[in-house]
């Protein structure tokens, strides 16, 4: 992915999240720091600034004298946490497209042929790690370090509960052409229409989720 552009501890932080994330580890799973510590080479103190970081996201329980756990999905937080991100996630899309670069746009162009790759494959566990990319990139063009930081967070947390929730059952085509939209609105510089664009995206997802917990 694009681990090797980061910091030491941001290369933890980010592999641990996106284990999390993903479901690799599951809720109660009980973090080593020995293990870690012995997997990434590194000591304790870069393990413990990403800890930190993944706590303050609500990924990881901390527990003084017994160690680091994976937090378990509160649904009422999420909820909470996915009213503030389509609102935000509009103003990035607004932000972004009065300020995006012609190399951001690049990247997002390369994204998408990515994603038109796995309309043959199915593969949706790429899927959601191209789309978490192209949030990724929309929220940097918005140069706003404020509004990434708390996109980037939020993200992380609801993005758990997409792949908990709805597994492989996203039809592919339809993120992809998503994305499409986005990015055009994008190259057009059309804010309000990006705007409106980003919070549909949200608003696609979070009536997915609806449809398989209630």
């Amino acid at each position: 992915m694009y681990y090797k552009t980061l910091s030491r501890p941001e290369k933890i932080f980010s592999i641990l999240r996106d284990r999390i994330i993903y479901m690799e580890y599951p809720s109660g799973k009980l973090l080593s720091e020995k293990e870690l510590c012995d997997e990434f080479k590194v000591s304790r103190t870069p393990l413990r600034e990403a800890i930190q970081k993944l706590k303050e996201m609500k990924l990881v329980t901390v527990i003084p004298r017994f160690g680091t756990y994976v937090s378990p999905v509160d649904i009422n937080e999420i909820r909470s946490a996915f009213e503030v991100k389509i609102k935000l996630e509009g103003l990035a899309g607004e932000a972004a497209a009065k300020r995006i670069t012609p190399d951001k746009l690049e990247e997002l162009k390369v994204l998408i042929e990515k994603a038109d790759a796995l309309l043959k494959e199915n593969g949706h566990r790429h899927l959601i790690e191209i789309d978490a990319q192209f949030h990724e990139i929309m929220y940097q063009a918005t140069q706003n370090q404020i509004l990434q930081e708390m996109l980037e967070n939020l993200h992380g947390r609801c993005a758990r509960l997409w792949n908990s929730a709805l597994g492989e059952i996203i039809p592919i085509a339809t993120i992809i052409n998503q994305l499409k939209e986005i990015y055009s609105s994008l190259g057009k510089r059309d804010s309000e229409k990006t705007r409106e664009l980003m919070e549909d995206h949200v608003r696609y997802f979070i009536d997915q989720i609806k449809k398989q917990l209630l």
